[in-house]
């Protein structure tokens, strides 16, 4: 097999030729067809993620993080091979199934993990692609079979590839509203959501929160280009805002406010940032909620009185599970969502493609085809 590995930060990847692995006793390794380039890969070729503040951390703090690192979290393709001890609660896979891996792979043995929330286990940090080897290679090994869902045969395996970080993201943010905003839409009659970011998991929310949410409820999205808003409001977005990187906050705020109907039932910000946040919140009506997803850095900054006051809640968003991933699926299936638009690489232009996304000069969401 063949693979792109982060052995220096910031370096180019190596591409490596080792043998295909034997599949783990309870799993398997799948033959990959796609793996998506996420926004996460940047900071693992970087070693660093902002926190705010001034404040930097570095993956290789963890003593058990150790490089090479073989990214890739986002993957599709076909099972190579299946080891010799499949569970008793084992999905019906074979070889050659067309399957997505659900890479979050904590322990494997807490009270998270066996309950069927494993990216919430402290042990998450080695899952496939983060500290495990990742889709950056043209076979992965996965440690259990129920790691992987099958993929719908209407289902473009690039379409499956995107769903176990970018869907699933987006996937758990609106569930994670959903409530408050059907209540809003049984109080008032109608509600707004803004979801604020119109790149590759902008496009997926809009479809996401027009497919499950009331049709009571108004979509708004926020960005900084007017070229992706104009790609959100072919997505399905009721309304658009352009947020000046000139205009005043005061400005800003006021036109957020009015295009909620004087302000927000619920918000998305998948960009993260503290002054995206701090709008976000500060737009919100009295019984808001804001999901806080991306994974820009910075920090925010709360009147915890005026807080407490409006009964307002910030709930962080982080991927999801293996059930939610089921449901994703199943959804993008049947109601045939559509990925953003897609742009194909190959293996040994790894490097290139990660440079590329840091400068934000991938349109859509960038595949490794391999």
């Amino acid at each position: 097999m063949r693979r792109a590995e982060i052995q220096v930060p910031s370096q180019p990847l190596g591409l490596v030729d080792l043998p295909v692995p034997e599949p783990p006793s309870e799993g398997l390794v799948v033959k990959t067809t796609y793996a998506g380039v996420c926004h996460t890969d940047v900071h693992l070729w970087d070693d660093e993620m902002g926190l705010g503040n001034g404040k930097v951390t570095h993956f290789s703090d963890n003593p058990n993080y150790n490089f090479p690192i073989v990214p890739g979290h986002e993957i599709s393709g076909v099972v190579h091979s299946l080891g010799p001890n499949p569970g008793p609660n084992a999905p019906d896979i074979k070889v050659g199934d067309k399957v997505i891996v659900f890479p979050w792979i904590g322990c494997r043995n807490c009270g998270l993990c066996k309950n069927g929330d494993p990216q919430l286990c402290p042990e998450a940090w080695n899952s496939l692609g983060m500290g495990a080897p990742g889709g950056y290679s043209t076979y992965v090994p996965v440690p259990e079979r129920q790691y992987v869902i099958k993929v719908p045969e209407s289902m473009p395996m690039d379409t499956a590839t995107m769903l176990p970080c970018s869907g699933l993201t987006t996937f758990h943010a609106v569930s994670a509203v959903r409530a408050t905003v059907e209540k809003m839409v049984a109080l008032k009659g109608s509600a707004s959501l803004l979801i604020i970011g119109a790149g590759g998991l902008g496009l997926w929310c809009i479809q996401i929160a027009k497919a499950v949410l009331p049709p009571q409820t108004r979509v708004i999205v926020a960005d900084i280009t007017t070229e992706k808003l104009e790609t959100a409001k072919a997505a399905g977005a009721d309304d658009v805002i352009l947020w000046d990187v000139k205009g005043t906050e005061e400005d800003m705020l006021a036109l957020t406010k009015k295009a909620g109907g004087g302000g927000l039932d619920a918000a998305i910000d998948l960009v993260n940032a503290g002054p995206t946040t701090t709008r976000a919140l500060n737009a919100l009506h009295h019984g808001g909620i804001l999901g806080s997803v991306g994974l820009f850095g910075g920090c925010l900054n709360i009147p915890l009185p005026v807080f407490a006051l409006k009964t307002q809640c910030v709930r962080g968003v982080y991927v999801g599970n293996p059930q939610q991933l089921k449901d994703l699926v199943a959804l993008v299936d049947q109601r045939k969502l559509k990925p953003p638009p897609l742009v194909f690489y190959e293996l040994d232009q790894a490097t290139e493609v990660l440079g590329l996304l840091k400068k934000g000069q991938i349109k859509g969401r960038a595949i490794l085809k391999l």
